[in-house]
């Protein structure tokens, strides 16, 4: 299992953007290489191998003021009630768009040629073998509260496999899951932390074209609960499933 700690890439940080995707990118009939940052964004957060679980938390964003009228006098006044929102992304990083979508990130961040070194880093990166092996990577981001991907961050770097292994799986077909064989934490590579599963099963791939959904489920913490599925007829790249 050692090895599966060069999963990530050592080279330029990777940006993930945060926006909302309703985009209709043209990521699926292009090459990587012509990608544009919102074709970019649309595999990486909302594609068969890329979603975005929204955690919304609206107990305790009451916010109480003190405000002057029209007088001059303070007038003690509520404020507005907003929920807090954390986007917490999971994507199949051992499928190669998620790859090809992390490089083309990368070359974009270039803002220019990209050097040869960088390039053949990466493009070994998008041409590597995960061999028996699923991987999924999730991060987060938020727009609103600090505290709150403070605190999920916090949770990627302490979670160890321990904590994971009874309530963290993948499931395909007929619902059989199959559960986390190793947990790293994120590392600099700014893929966000992996969940690393066995892609065999009694010597067959557990996910097949006639599989309807790759559901991917962690409870992560008793208040952040992981449940993802992947339509799995829409893997489909060049007649090949990526997962």
């Amino acid at each position: 299992m050692k090895k599966l700690r060069r999963i990530g890439i050592s080279c330029a940080p990777v940006v993930v953007f945060i926006c909302a995707l309703s985009i209709s990118a043209q990521w699926n009939k292009k090459p990587y290489s012509e990608w544009s940052e919102k074709d970019v964004k649309k595999v990486l957060n909302d594609s068969p191998w890329g979603q975005t679980q929204v955690y919304s938390d609206t107990s305790n964003e009451f916010k109480r003021g003190v405000s002057r009228n029209a007088l001059g006098t303070a007038d003690n006044s509520t404020g507005d009630y907003s929920a807090v929102h954390l986007n917490i992304r999971i994507r199949l990083l051992s499928s190669k768009p998620v790859r090809q979508a992390f490089s083309r990130l990368i070359e974009l961040m270039q803002k220019g040629s990209v050097p040869d070194q960088l390039s053949a880093q990466l493009k070994g990166f998008v041409d590597k073998d995960f061999g028996p092996y699923v991987v999924v990577a999730v991060d987060a981001d938020a727009n609103e509260s600090k505290s709150e991907i403070r605190e999920f961050r916090t949770l990627m770097d302490s979670r160890a496999l321990a904590d994971l292994k009874l309530n963290t799986y993948l499931s395909g077909k007929g619902g059989e899951r199959v559960y986390i064989a190793q947990y790293l934490p994120p590392q600099k590579d700014n893929l966000g932390a992996k969940f690393i599963f066995p892609r065999m099963v009694n010597g067959e791939p557990f996910i097949g074209p006639d599989t309807n959904e790759l559901r991917f489920y962690s409870e992560f913490s008793e208040k952040f609960k992981l449940d993802m599925r992947f339509k799995v007829k829409d893997m489909l790249v060049d007649g090949k499933l990526e997962y």
